[in-house]
């Protein structure tokens, strides 16, 4: 197994969420929501900074990935992605529990609409923002999204929409993954 092209997609992937987090900081710092809110999206985007930095080394020789690499970076990107996408609802102290936070989290970037809140309206702006924007995002795969912005890894990325789009049969709009990502989010 190629774990080199694993770990520098993981690390892209942690790039395009420090990006994702700039959203919600941006709203947090519009609405003065104070320091605590605006400190829920800055240290994610540090630790993941980190984690990127330690990940992604030099790009690696052998780019080349198959079925096994894409399968597990698609359960890895899920599972670190979720939890990232948790820690905002922690930090701000709006979901305490880390588990429920989770659950919000995997709720919003798999769309499946399912809340532990019973008045999602009483969040913060920023906070929601949040909430709704993993939906956003979620709403046609992160890992599409992903394809459409990150660097093309040639057909190799075909691996990775294979693993992430359901259903038996997987087709292309157009000759390149990352435009058909592109048309697919227009």
């Amino acid at each position: 197994m190629n774990t080199r092209i694993i770990s520098y997609v993981i690390s892209n992937l942690f790039k395009l969420m420090m990006a994702l987090f700039l959203f919600p900081l941006v709203v947090s710092i519009y609405y003065r929501e104070g320091l605590k809110l605006s400190m829920a999206y800055i240290i994610p985007i540090i630790i993941l900074c980190v984690l990127s930095y330690f990940l992604s080394g030099k790009s690696p020789e052998n780019q080349s990935f198959f079925s096994k690499e894409g399968l597990v970076i698609v359960a890895l990107s899920w599972l670190l992605i979720s939890f990232f996408g948790a820690l905002p609802f922690v930090i701000s102290g709006e979901i305490p529990n880390m588990i429920d936070a989770f659950f919000e989290s995997v709720s919003g970037f798999t769309t499946t609409g399912a809340s532990i809140l019973p008045e999602v309206e009483s969040l913060s702006k920023s906070i929601l923002f949040w909430r709704s924007f993993t939906h956003l995002v979620g709403g046609m795969g992160v890992l599409v999204f992903a394809l459409a912005i990150l660097p093309s890894h040639g057909s190799e990325s075909v691996q990775l929409m294979r693993a992430e789009v359901p259903g038996p049969v997987f087709g292309k709009l157009v000759s390149k993954l990352a435009h058909t990502a592109q048309i697919l989010y227009m």
